[in-house]
């Protein structure tokens, strides 16, 4: 019996199973990024990775271990996740006003009664009656843009450190003064994301401000949400409307103070390529 071709064939089909074995054997590559940060890219390629498989993030490459063919696949993927961010300018616009009014009457005097006198409030020299009347009106409005990236967050603050002294009394019964700065600031911090010609915004924004009539009084204003808009349309996200109004009256006098207080958050997303 001739053995040759017998051992010729067995001798081929080795090579070959061990050359498909080799093909098939895992192996690490770096992969680099165009457009993203592989620390963005994990989240999105971790899940789909075999249980012997594994990617690293450095930089701006994933380095990746895994069979050829499967190489290919994550490729592939990489292609449509790592594409050039859409450029955008977010505007935030905040409009407020504030109206403060008092009115009433005062009247200071003394009045002999011939048994004694009357006296009401302060009089001074002689008797005097005053009408009351105060109006104050405020506004805050103003607008702040920026360029952003598509799914990059981005913050812009403008505002000044506040000095506010405080006093306390230790337990030795001495006055104590302490004075520490405060930061009284109007920005925003907000990430977008694009599905279309709509935008999904994080939004984080504050608009604060120091009372008109007390400067030791700061009025804070904040607004945080997710809300989607169509490209270049103004959305209203927040807003307060406060009126308060107070009484105060006794012999002589009588004053009624009212003040109202008006805010409103709007912002609005526009692709500049």
């Amino acid at each position: 019996m001739n053995l040759r071709p017998f051992l010729t064939l067995c001798v081929t089909l080795l090579l070959a199973l061990g050359s498909a074995q080799l093909a098939a054997a895992p192996k690490t590559e770096i992969i680099p990024l165009g457009y993203s940060m592989a620390e963005d890219l994990l989240p999105a390629i971790q899940p789909l990775l075999r249980p012997d498989e594994r990617v690293s993030a450095y930089g701006n490459q994933l380095i990746i271990r895994a069979e050829p063919q499967r190489l290919q696949e994550i490729r592939a993927l990489l292609a449509d996740l790592d594409r050039q961010p859409a450029q955008l300018r977010i505007s935030v616009s905040t409009a407020g006003s504030s109206i403060g009014s008092q009115s009433g009457y005062r009247v200071d005097g003394r009045i002999d009664t011939g048994a004694g006198d009357v006296v009401v409030g302060r009089p001074g020299s002689g008797n005097q009656a005053r009408i009351i009347r105060r109006e104050t009106r405020g506004a805050n409005d103003g607008t702040r843009v920026i360029t952003a990236s598509e799914g990059h967050p981005v913050l812009i603050q403008t505002g000044q450190s506040i000095p506010l002294t405080s006093t306390t009394t230790n337990i030795y019964g001495q006055v104590m003064r302490q004075t520490e700065y405060h930061d009284v600031t109007s920005g925003f911090y907000a990430t977008v994301r694009l599905n279309g010609d709509r935008a999904t915004i994080t939004l984080s924004a504050n608009n604060d401000r120091l009372h008109p009539a007390n400067d030791d009084v700061i009025e804070v204003q904040r607004a945080d949400t997710v809300v989607t808009a169509r490209l270049g349309e103004w959305v209203t996200i927040g807003g307060v409307d406060d009126l308060d109004r107070s009484q105060d009256q006794d012999i002589g006098r009588r004053t009624t103070t009212r003040s109202a207080q008006q805010q409103s958050v709007r912002l609005m997303v526009e692709r500049l390529d």
